[in-house]
């Protein structure tokens, strides 16, 4: 064995520690790839931040691949039988997701990716034979080791859901994703109601087709602690939606994702304590807008309003609201916010705290690309190179 190898070991025996991480870096710089030992070392880094902190606006501008690790994939090692980097994801510098292609294959050969890489998430489709072989999964050895599952048209009912939260095998889980009809009504009722789910900190539904009613009771029966929750492009209709943020299972939320919804006022009041709010493409309209603004968002960092054709007149709301004072994120791309919301934008005195403000295709013009990198520099997030022009 060599002294990388002895050092990858460390790094997969150890997942949850950062040291053997950084210490393979070390070792990558004395052997000349100082290219991806500070790839290591920066997504470390990213990794103890929050997602509306500075640093990571840093290295989006500096080398946007610090966050996704696209060039690093030459360091993938090669997956078992069963297993893929069909949608590979590095967190701290190491292969964090991998995706089963075949069930009974991950359980006969798909402990050695353990071996190969500090793997904590699984991704599982209905294409991969998760359903048929759920019960050998559940007593599969390395859930054990697993902090994340995502699972992708499974149709898990009530059953499936028991089995899950009742398995020993799953008590690491920390985060659930149910992508495309992934879960049904009951199962998510089966979830809510488990000792699972008080462990939980993210929750994701994604592309549900769930009766609103059914959804949003059983998540409403579950009990606070979650930190985390994205409801997106589930068509819940926005009582729905406004009915279930002011119950007790989201008290705790730090980082609401509702977009692809409709929502519209008493939805947008309800989420305003959170820290990280995404309401992208959810058809928002000014009086929404004011809702929102008005509800005194001033925790708020991280606010994502693209794809919902805002205007100037909405800018200006967002540019004069004192709440906003905190916010550090704001995500305006797709958004017709014209010359008068660049200029809106650039006069703010409430925008101070700004690293990262994203207007691409906004359709502005370049005097209004030239006000705002005026205003705000390297924070701005633009699809036009900024005209600098010489003082006169």
């Amino acid at each position: 064995m060599t002294q990388q190898d002895a050092l990858s070991r460390a790094v997969c025996e150890h997942p949850d520690e950062d040291t053997p991480r950084l210490i393979f870096a070390d070792h990558l710089e004395d052997c000349g790839d100082a290219r991806r030992a500070a790839f290591i070392r920066t997504q470390v880094q990213l990794a103890r931040v929050p997602e509306h902190d500075p640093f990571r606006a840093e290295c989006r501008r500096r080398d946007p691949d610090s966050l996704r690790g696209w060039t690093m994939a030459h360091t993938l090692p090669r997956p078992p039988l069963g297993l893929s980097w069909r949608r590979f994801a590095f967190r701290r510098g190491f292969p964090w997701l991998a995706s089963a292609t075949d069930v009974s294959l991950l359980l006969r050969h798909g402990l050695a990716i353990f071996d190969a890489a500090p793997i904590q998430a699984l991704e599982l489709s209905h294409e991969s034979g998760i359903v048929a072989n759920w019960a050998a999964f559940l007593e599969w050895p390395g859930l054990a080791r697993l902090t994340r599952l995502e699972f992708t048209h499974t149709r898990l009912n009530a059953a499936a859901l028991r089995a899950l939260v009742q398995a020993p095998n799953a008590a690491a889980i920390r985060e659930l994703c149910f992508d495309s009809d992934a879960i049904a009504a009951d199962g998510l009722k089966e979830l809510s109601e488990s000792e699972l789910f008080r462990r939980l900190r993210r929750l994701e539904i994604r592309r549900a087709a769930l009766p609103p009613a059914l959804a949003t009771d059983a998540l409403a029966a579950a009990p606070p602690g979650l930190a985390e929750l994205a409801i997106v492009e589930s068509k819940l209709p926005e009582p729905d939606l406004a009915w279930l943020l002011a119950q007790p299972v989201c008290r705790d939320l730090a980082s609401i994702d509702l977009s692809g919804n409709p929502v519209r006022g008493e939805t947008c009041a309800a989420a305003a304590r959170a820290t990280i709010l995404r309401l992208e493409q959810t058809g928002l309209a000014v009086p929404s807008l004011q809702t929102f603004l008005k509800a005194n968002p001033r925790d708020v960092k991280l606010l994502d309003l693209s794809s919902n054709r805002l205007g100037s007149g909405a800018v200006r709301s967002l540019a004069e609201c004192a709440a906003l004072s905190n916010l550090t994120m704001l995500d305006l791309r797709r958004n017709p916010i014209g010359s008068g919301g660049a200029r809106a934008l650039a006069a703010s005195p409430i925008l101070e705290r700004l690293v990262e403000l994203d207007v691409r295709d906004c359709g502005l013009d370049a005097d209004s690309v030239a006000r705002l990198d005026h205003r705000f520099g390297s924070a701005l997030r633009t699809d036009r190179r900024p005209v600098h022009r010489t003082p006169a």
